[in-house]
């Protein structure tokens, strides 16, 4: 049979969980090493040579479009379709309903994959949905088959009826459009489709998957990015500059004498680190950003345009584009309960600071602490609770 050629990409939710760090952007624009969780998506369609790409944009569609344009820079051709109201993934792809081929992959634009992801899909004849044996519950879908034929498909049952996780991607034809209508779950529909005797096989995947649900996930999934770099050093280093294992520095970048960086570890572009910066594994540093001196970075992703004073750490924290925080500022990591669906979750993070946050000297923030975008914090502060964007902490 002939290779799949078209895949569509629904990237038209906000991602309400996330927030505060959805405020300004779609969940599919958040930075992850220092690149859009969509780009993830692109990259793995152009690596397998699918190369005309619908995406179906909704919350934030001018950031998606600006990024990505017509495509020519990621080696396919996008064309956007808007889905004027998030009414929910069924609604979603019938924005496209009469501009796909007669078969085509339909992707979640919010999930970090990889090309061999997808390769299943690509290898399957007959509608199918792509299953993992990663994830919750609580959290995803669950897929219940016979003899590799879809049975069921149930949207975050609770408990453990299956140990296949729907992870949102499928081989489709274009019969699927009828039912649709009136549906507002892609799941839902899809259901109806089984259930009408047409047959959804099962696709398996070992390969990487993975989501952000809330906030701290979006560690996890830079880790797993991290993980792929090599050592590429475009920027300056000067005297006394210590560089161990992969580290990435992009050019204008200049890392002052005597910082200590530990792989991996991405830096971009035009950004100052240092002298005497400590950046340790795991972290990612967008481009013109400032980290001044004595200060210590761990485990964290910071995001384009912001300047953190000397003498301030910040451990499995995340810093959204153009917060400026003046000296002492620190920000810790640690283990901390939080509320999943009903019950409590423990996990290890830091402070999650949206756009625009700016603090005086010596603001302390608790681990997990959320900081909406805007925010003002004075000198002399510690911040044990959530302060909702625009704030004035005085």
């Amino acid at each position: 049979m002939e290779q799949v050629a078209q895949a569509v990409v629904l990237a038209a939710g906000r991602g309400e969980r996330l927030h505060p760090l959805t405020t300004l952007r779609p969940k599919v624009m958040l930075p992850i090493a220092n690149k859009p969780i969509l780009q993830y998506v692109l990259e793995a369609l152009a690596a397998n040579g699918v190369q005309d790409i619908l995406i179906v944009v909704g919350y934030g569609k001018e950031q998606v479009q600006d990024t990505f344009g017509s495509g020519e820079n990621f080696g396919v051709h996008i064309r956007y379709f808007v889905q004027a109201q998030q009414l929910g993934t069924a609604s979603a792809l019938a924005a496209v309903r009469g501009h796909t081929q007669k078969r085509f992959l339909l992707l979640s634009g919010d999930t970090m994959i990889a090309p061999e992801t997808i390769q299943p899909l690509l290898e399957a004849e007959g509608d199918s949905i792509l299953v993992t044996e990663q994830g919750s519950p609580d959290l995803y879908g669950l897929v219940v088959a016979r003899d590799g034929r879809v049975v069921q498909i149930l949207e975050k049952p609770g408990v453990q009826v299956s140990h296949w996780v729907n992870t949102g991607n499928y081989l489709l034809h274009d019969h699927v459009f009828p039912y649709l209508e009136e549906e507002v779950d892609l799941t839902t529909s899809l259901q109806h489709l089984v259930e009408d005797g047409r047959t959804l096989q099962m696709c398996t995947t070992d390969a990487m998957w993975l989501d952000a649900n809330y906030p701290w996930d979006l560690l996890r999934l830079n880790s797993a990015a991290l993980g792929k770099i090599t050592l590429s050093v475009k920027g300056e280093c000067e005297e006394g500059v210590v560089i161990k294992g992969p580290v990435q520095v992009g050019k204008g970048s200049i890392i002052r004498a005597h910082s200590y960086l530990v792989g991996p570890v991405v830096i971009g572009s035009g950004t100052e680190i240092g002298p005497y910066v400590c950046v340790f594994p795991g972290s990612s540093i967008g481009d013109n950003v400032v980290v001044a001196p004595f200060t210590q970075i761990r485990n964290s992703i910071i995001d384009d345009s912001v300047h953190i004073g000397p003498h301030s750490g910040l451990t499995n924290g995340i810093i959204a584009e153009g917060c400026t925080f003046s000296s002492g500022f620190h920000a810790r990591g640690g283990p901390l309960s939080r509320p999943v669906n009903g019950s409590q979750i423990e996990v290890q993070a830091g402070a999650v600071i949206a756009e625009y946050v700016e603090a005086g000297h010596d603001v302390v923030l608790k681990p997990g602490v959320l900081i909406g975008k805007g925010a003002k914090i004075s000198d002399c502060k510690l911040i044990a609770d959530d302060i909702p964007e625009d704030a004035l902490v005085l």
